[in-house]
Order: C-alpha cells, then structure tokens, then sequence
C-alpha cells in the first residue's frame, strides 16, 4: 500500500510540474507577444514619432494587403532563442530605464539615427525576405551581401524602411517631451 501511495505523489507531483511549465510557458509567450508590437511600445511617449513613421511605412502595414512587421521582428535578434530573449529584455531594460531617468528632451534621436546597424538586426529581416538571396531583381547589390563579400548591414541601403519620413515625425514631436519647463 506504501508503494502505491508514493508512486501516486510521484505521478501528482510530475503532472503539477508538467501544468505549471505549461501555464508559465502560456504567460511568457502571451507576455512576449504582447509587448512586441508598436501599440506597446508607444506607452512611452518618447516613441510617438518612431510608432507613427512606423505605422505610414510599408512595414506598419502601409501595404496593399496590411501584412505588419512588429517592432521586435526588426529590433531584436532572430539568431536564436536565447539572443531573442536576452535582447528583448535587454532593450526593454534600458528603454524603461532611459524613459524613467532621462529628461527625453536632451535625447539626440537624429543621431541615434546614424547608429541604426547596432539596433536593427538581420535576421530579422531575412525571416520574412529570405527570397532575396536568390532573386534576380537587384541581384548584384544583394549578392556581395549574400556572399559576405560586404560588411553592410540591410538598414545600410534601406535606411527607412521601417520607418517612413521619420525625420519629419521627430521634427514635428521636438518639443513636446520639454519636462522643465
């Protein structure tokens, strides 16, 4: 009878194992899928002209059939899980930080601008534009890149792809994050 009892707390404590990997699982993609997306990232309103060039461009669904890029499909690492994780958190870290501490005011977006490889990643683009490694259209540009024959990264070339006139929303938005005023 001992045995039975024993073998019944293994199999119980096994299943609630099992419930929770799965609810935890649940949570953490619902969380991830959640915070992903422009809507999210515009609750810190020194994002309001990125969300807005965003949502005019052809990636934010300025598009015949409204297909949608979210803000981590390009601003986070698709390499592997783990750098996809650890660079969400990581970028979502310093923004929370940077939008708590900083007076958004002194931030220099347009020259945040120049540094666009440090924080626009390949592979993010490559999920949905694999087919550009053998298409014939503007063949000789992507080849050099294909063949590693070139440094540059896609946002080298395509610098507001994502992002349309966003110049123009960062000038409109200059002076409404002014705090000491």
């Amino acid at each position: 009878m001992k045995k039975n009892k024993k073998a019944l707390y293994w199999l119980v404590g096994i299943a609630a194992l099992l419930v929770l990997v799965v609810i935890s699982w649940m949570v953490l993609e619902t969380g991830v899928e959640i915070s992903s997306h422009a809507d999210f990232c515009n609750v810190c309103h020194s994002m309001e002209p990125m969300v807005a060039s965003y949502k005019a461009s052809i990636h934010g669904g300025n598009n015949p059939r409204g297909i949608m890029a979210a803000c981590t499909d390009c601003h986070v690492s698709h390499e592997n899980v783990f750098a996809h994780f650890a660079g969400k958190a990581r970028s979502g870290t310093h923004d929370v930080w940077v939008t708590m501490i900083t007076d958004e005011s002194n931030l220099d977006w347009q020259a945040k601008r120049l540094d666009r490889e440090e924080y626009v990643y390949d592979s993010g683009c490559l999920t949905c534009h694999r087919n550009l490694e053998t298409a014939t259209q503007d063949k000789k540009y992507h080849d050099n890149y294909f063949d590693d024959v070139t440094d540059t990264q896609c946002v080298t070339c395509h610098e507001e792809i994502g992002h349309s006139n966003l110049n123009k929303y960062l000038l409109e938005t200059k002076y409404k994050y002014r705090f000491n005023e």
